[in-house]
């Protein structure tokens, strides 16, 4: 079918309204978030319903219909744009974004797939219930591509991953067929997870249309410090000794370079440094009170007496203004070092004794590559989760994006000789291919590949994405 005959046929399916294939138009959808990838897609279509999806899957499947499954299109790594031009079609759930239902009793909620993540925090939140994922996207990015991309973000420490709160799914496969996956019983054991297949699948197995989602006691209040180190592994052993006091209290440990202070300074996001003194390393906690703020706050102050040889300066934050400066800061990080110049990002996992090793060897062998690139290294301590970044060296008359592959491969190698992961929180998408090719085993790429194959036959679904099939 041309281009025509597929906007004539998609027609039949969806109100004009829901269809976009002016290219004006459409260069917003297809462009990603990091502007590395910016193809022309078909067209693109807004359904309404799972039904409306099962339609168009079946007229893709048909008719060998390549298409793009897309949520806030937030994804890091160019999973949810075109990978061609004028390949494929793009299927945006944004106007699927209804709340069902919540189950207090059961802790549960049901959700469409394209329910904006704040919408649902605010939504639990008005209800006395707590949703802890937690990202600096969570105004634009969509739950079902959170569940897609098995999202992490700060609050992983205590809850874990996007996976660890998805109770069942809705799908509809590449031929139109749907998957309802939906069971609220947490023991449930007759036969395969269906459910787990899809988390982190990025949209190449299925279209999730309905997820239900567990949801948490709502905190009574939170508690806030951020702790200074001269060194990463100080930062390491007191985060430990800081876990084990407080257990499951802690909820978020963020570390933070110092260079992170001075850029946030000098592009204005911040007024001037929380520290009367500068350190190499901070630690930035925050704590999930069920208990009277100030009552923790004395257990608070007892238990670090225990440790506080190893930190060299604390800051407690005694407003909600001081709490939300943390935490604003925080989410400014990387908006900071954009305005820098050109910067490569990598978003990996580390055993944390290994952490203060990795960053020593990559950060050498980056600068011996090009001097005076700048390591911006930042992250979720806590499941030793850290984007480890690079800005390019100040007047560099070379354009650093030319790096980018051979980064990529240097920073995965040292990533991959101490045990951790090249891609923590982000998928795979388009850039991290050839290193799932390079550094996953052959066998658990086939054992993917026929997993693809049997729910996609026909690689319709965001082909070349995660793997190439041929």
């Amino acid at each position: 079918m041309d281009k025509d005959q597929i906007i004539t046929s998609l027609l039949k399916i969806v109100p004009k309204n829901d269809i976009i294939y002016d290219e004006a138009e459409l260069s917003m959808y297809n462009k990603d978030w990091r502007g590395f990838y910016n193809f022309n897609s078909i067209c693109l279509v807004f359904p309404n319903s799972k039904n409306e999806i099962s339609k168009i899957l079946k007229l893709c499947f048909n008719n060998n219909i390549k298409v793009v499954p897309q949520a806030g299109n937030t994804s890091l790594t160019g999973a949810s744009v075109p990978s061609k031009n004028n390949h494929e079609i793009l299927v945006n759930l944004k106007k699927m974004n209804k709340i069902l239902s919540m189950d207090k009793t059961n802790m549960l909620i049901e959700v469409e797939s394209g329910v904006i993540l704040d919408n649902l925090k605010e939504y639990t939140n008005n209800n006395h219930f707590y949703f802890p994922l937690s990202l600096s996207s969570s105004g634009n990015c969509l739950i079902g591509g959170n569940i897609a991309t098995n999202a992490g973000g700060i609050n992983s420490l205590k809850y874990g991953t996007m996976r660890d709160s998805v109770q069942g799914l809705e799908i509809v496969l590449s031929n139109g067929s749907i998957i309802e996956n939906m069971s609220s019983m947490k023991k449930d054991n007759t036969g395969y997870d269906i459910k787990n297949i899809f988390c982190g699948s990025e949209g190449t197995l299925g279209i999730i249309t309905k997820a239900l989602l567990k949801i948490y006691p709502k905190p009574k209040d939170y508690y806030h410090c951020f702790f200074a180190f001269n060194s990463i592994n100080e930062t390491i052993e007191f985060f430990q000794k800081l876990r084990n006091l407080f257990n499951e209290t802690l909820e978020s440990a963020e570390i933070i370079p110092d260079i992170a202070f001075k850029m946030a300074i000098k592009h204005g996001f911040l007024y001037k440094h929380f520290f009367s003194n500068a350190y190499k390393s901070y630690l930035l906690c925050k704590f999930a009170l069920f208990e009277d703020k100030k009552q923790f706050q004395d257990i608070f102050y007892k238990k670090i007496q225990k440790i506080d040889k190893l930190y060299k300066d604390v800051i407690v934050a005694q407003s909600i203004q001081q709490e939300i400066n943390f935490w604003k800061f925080r989410d400014d990080l990387v908006t900071s070092y954009k305005m820098e110049g050109k910067y490569i990002t990598n978003d990996i996992s580390l055993p944390l004794n290994k952490l203060e090793h990795f960053i020593t060897i990559a950060s050498k062998k980056i600068n011996d590559l090009i001097p005076g690139t700048r390591i911006y290294h930042f992250g979720h301590l806590g499941d030793g989760n850290i984007h480890f970044n690079m800005i390019e060296p100040i007047n560099f008359a070379k354009n650093f994006n030319l790096y980018r592959d051979k980064i990529y491969d240097l920073v995965n190698t040292i990533v991959i000789e101490n045990k951790g992961s090249f891609s923590a929180e982000h998928g795979i998408g388009i850039i991290k291919k050839e290193s799932l090719k390079k550094f996953k085993s052959k066998n658990e790429i086939k054992f993917m590949k026929n997993i693809k194959k049997t729910l996609d036959p026909k690689n319709i679904l965001n082909p070349g994405k995660i793997f190439d099939l041929n």
